[in-house]
């Protein structure tokens, strides 16, 4: 069986530091992965209700989301052994060749230790302020693959 952690990449606990410290601890105690999440904007009133909370609304933390890719590829050059993982980039607010590079540049930085998620993402909101249609998100994303 594989363990990871996701970092303190949200709310109050996003700091260097504390991603630093984390992934190296995470990467000391043996732990296989660490992991980031990408969330565009905390929306005061959701067109799409957030499924972890009954009121569906974000949580708090999601007003301060430190970038994804940047944290991983900031963490490469101070971790050795441990894999760097996204949960999930939603790929359609990227341009497949930049994001495909970014990853390309991560995984040679941590020796082939990137692991990349990728999903379409829930929230109207962040498709609306990316300008980007959230109709047929799923036949785009294929064709983005």
């Amino acid at each position: 069986m594989k363990v990871g952690i996701l970092l303190p990449q949200s709310g109050e606990f996003a700091t260097r530091e504390n991603v630093l410290y984390i992934a190296k601890e995470a990467e000391k105690e043996g732990l296989d992965s660490v992991w980031v999440f990408e969330r565009l904007l905390w929306p005061l009133k959701p067109q799409t209700p957030y499924a972890g909370k009954p009121d569906g609304s974000l949580p708090a933390e999601y007003q301060n989301v430190l970038d994804p890719l940047e944290t991983l590829t900031y963490l490469a050059g101070d971790t050795e052994q441990i894999s760097l993982g996204t949960c999930v980039i939603d790929i359609l607010f990227h341009n497949p060749v930049v994001l495909a590079r970014r990853f390309a540049t991560l995984d040679m930085l941590s020796h082939g230790l990137a692991i990349t998620g990728l999903g379409i993402g829930w929230s109207k909101d962040e498709y609306d302020v990316s300008g980007i249609p959230y109709k047929h998100r799923g036949e785009r994303a294929n064709e983005f693959l």
